[in-house]
């Protein structure tokens, strides 16, 4: 009695058992007050199978957008205004560079058209000495001299760094950005070369989401100039064009007396920041000394340092706080100020924790804007499911009865085998956080079909070698050790195929791709070293020693 207890307890079935108990305790929860709140709204009392499915609950399974309702984005980065960026960043350092080598005789005018840096001299011989200069301090542009001017671009391995990093910081930034709502199975992910593609699943305030997707978040401080009531008496001063280094920036709008909207002032600063907001670390919401709300900031040890040496050299003047184009405040410099400082501008509690998300989570290197926007009802998600578990439960019911009629007792084993494939699939989706999608349902009944295959292939198999009088035990052992190469040569060929369309497909094909891939792994584990254990326990633990096929 005791050899005959310690060999259940030791068996490969037990085993799988457990993994299924330790599995089902991580999957499942029981979820008893949604019943009652069923039955509040509905007036009507649930019967015994009704309460079990309504309270079986898998809180660790996301779900898609398709499923549970939400918001689908598709964003375009226009990396070619990234490219424009790196050359004005260029341009100023090149500056930079005339001085250190005291150039004498400096570009008269400095310019961006298209993807090129236009520098234009007095007279060809100047052109000469910059063009030189560049080739031999500047190895990201690649320049040539046409006249007067030196014409400046980057090169094809910087361009191409540049195009492929902008898309990818953004994906970063987006990712940091939207993780701050606290909403789960948000998804942000790269489409093809120069597209985002955006998951919002139950997102109450879409509109709020977008706001925070678009803004660059481009922070720069700089030192005011000169200050007017409108942009054109600014212009004035310079017979309405400006020069090339210098910028007229609009401050932020503001409510009047009466609640109606007053443009702001109108800002004279250089075209070239004094510092950029990169060297944040921290953004958080707080309030000035009129208890208005505002946003702190903090910056890091190099930020700190050239934060300090610019407003220690410009007390008394302005210092231009300004946000994706727009000069938010400008107050007064008093003395000089180090790794902290304060963001003003009659900010709402929720444009302050906005704005102090995006400042934290990062600028983005190119603007985005929207291509595309889907939104999915819950109510068309929760007919979705509805539908793909009806067609599962369908497959599984035919199946069922197909086994049973051909194969008999080992029709029913492939059955468990089938059902405990399924639970396999589910159990790596939430371990792995990865939503389940009404495509990925398509790939579950696929899986379904697939997992019979295997079990048809090693039935096959063992009948094959009980025609030639083989005992029934040698039969079982090389009608799975026979099928496994088939099974497993046709398996790895599909997975290969999964893991191309989630490499190259779009969201839809990848949630498809990712229960593929995972239901290949499962039949592998149920089909195979599942139905085998099943076996093995019965003819071990029971009286039956035969089974007919």
């Amino acid at each position: 009695m005791a050899t005959r207890f310690t060999k259940i307890i030791f068996s490969k079935f037990i085993f799988w058992l457990l993994i299924a108990f330790i599995g089902g305790y991580f999957l499942f929860s029981i979820d008893t007050k949604r019943v009652d709140r069923i039955e509040k709204e509905t007036g009507k009392k649930l019967g015994f199978v009704q309460k079990v499915m309504n309270s079986i609950r898998m809180p660790r399974l996301k779900l898609g957008i398709d499923l549970q309702g939400g918001t689908y984005l598709v964003l375009g980065v226009e990396v070619d205004k990234a490219i424009k960026s790196k050359l004005l960043l260029e341009s100023k350092n090149l500056e930079q560079l005339f001085k250190l080598k005291k150039l004498k005789n400096r570009p008269i005018k400095k310019e961006v058209q298209k993807s090129q840096l236009v520098l234009s001299f007095d007279d060809e011989q100047d052109a000469k000495i910059c063009f030189n200069l560049i080739k031999k301090e500047v190895p990201s542009l690649k320049s040539e001299v046409k006249g007067t001017e030196v014409i400046s671009g980057l090169t094809s391995a910087e361009e191409k760094r540049i195009r492929m990093g902008s898309v990818e910081q953004a994906v970063n930034v987006l990712s940091n950005r939207l993780s701050g709502f606290g909403v789960e199975g948000i998804v942000v992910q790269q489409h093809g070369e120069k597209q985002i593609v955006v998951q919002l699943p139950g997102v109450d305030d879409p509109e709020r989401v977008k706001s925070v997707i678009t803004k660059t978040a481009k922070l720069d401080f700089k030192i005011v100039e000169k200050v007017a009531r409108s942009k054109q008496e600014l212009l004035d001063d310079f017979d309405g064009e400006l020069p090339s280094d210098k910028v007229i920036v609009m401050g932020k709008k503001r409510s009047g007396e009466f609640g109606e909207e007053e443009s702001g002032s109108a800002y004279l600063v250089s075209a070239y920041p004094d510092l950029t907001g990169e060297h944040i670390t921290d953004a958080r919401i707080s309030y000035d000394n009129y208890n208005r709300v505002a946003v702190s900031f903090k910056l890091d040890g190099a930020g700190a340092r050239q934060f300090k040496e610019l407003t220690g050299n410009n007390i008394g003047k302005s210092l231009a706080i300004i946000i994706d184009n727009v000069v938010y405040s400008a107050p007064t410099i008093q003395s000089a100020i180090g790794s902290q400082g304060q963001i003003t501008g009659n900010f709402s509690a929720e444009e302050a924790k906005d704005l102090a998300l995006v400042l934290r989570s990062g600028a983005l290197l190119a603007p985005i804007k929207f291509e595309q926007e889907t939104r999915v009802g819950a109510t068309l998600g929760q007919d979705s499911i509805r539908k793909g578990l009806l067609a599962c439960v369908v497959a599984l019911a035919l199946l069922f009865f197909f086994s049973l009629i051909y194969y008999r007792v080992a029709g029913f084993f492939a059955i468990l085998a089938l059902i405990f494939n399924l639970f396999l699939v589910l159990l790596f989706l939430s371990y792995f956080e990865s939503a389940l999608t009404l495509p990925g349902i398509a790939g579950m009944v696929l899986t379904i079909g697939m997992a019979v295959d295997a079990s048809i292939l090693i039935y096959e198999r063992i009948k094959e070698e009980l025609k030639t009088g083989t005992t029934f035990r040698k039969a079982l052992n090389d009608g799975f050790k026979n099928a496994m190469v088939v099974i497993l040569d046709s398996n790895i060929t599909t997975f290969l195929t999964g893991f191309i369309l989630f490499k190259f497909g779009g969201p839809a094909i990848k949630g498809f791709a990712v229960t593929l891939m995972i239901g290949i792994i499962a039949t592998v584990l149920s089909g195979v070293y599942f139905l085998k254990s099943i076996f093995e326990f019965v003819l071990n633990n029971t009286k039956i020693k035969f089974l007919k096929f």
